[in-house]
């Protein structure tokens, strides 16, 4: 998974590991992402990549992974986070992370910040 952030590969894995009956195919259809975009919409964001479609594609029934919510620490604050793997055709596309803000209710606008600062600190309660 080299070329996404630590935040996005934890999240990916939190995604994998809710999945353990396709969680060895998607990590290895995720191994070969290359090509990464972000965009940061300042309420959360989208990693879009390509993956090598030589590989089969997972057997899944929709379009969406989702992750558990996470807490994510930005500039010492606490935001809670859910993430969602699209796939297009069973192939992984991108990740959308996106805010359901902090535990005080408020929002924190992501626009000014690296997303590389973003860290996942652990599943949420």
């Amino acid at each position: 998974m080299s070329g996404f952030t630590d935040l996005e590969r934890a999240a990916l894995a939190a995604i994998c590991d809710g999945r353990p009956d396709i969680a060895r195919q998607l990590r290895a259809l995720l191994a070969t992402m290359r090509q990464p975009e972000r965009e940061n919409t300042g309420h959360g964001f989208y990693t879009c990549f390509d993956v090598d479609r030589d590989q089969p594609p997972i057997d899944w029934p929709t379009r969406t992974l989702d992750s558990p919510t996470a807490e994510v620490a930005v500039d010492g604050k606490t935001l809670l986070m859910g993430f969602i793997l699209w796939l297009e055709d069973g192939f992984p596309t991108c990740l959308e992370g996106f805010q359901h803000g902090t535990p005080q209710g408020e929002n924190i606008d992501l626009k000014p910040k690296d997303l590389a600062a973003l860290v996942w600190t652990r599943l949420a309660d």
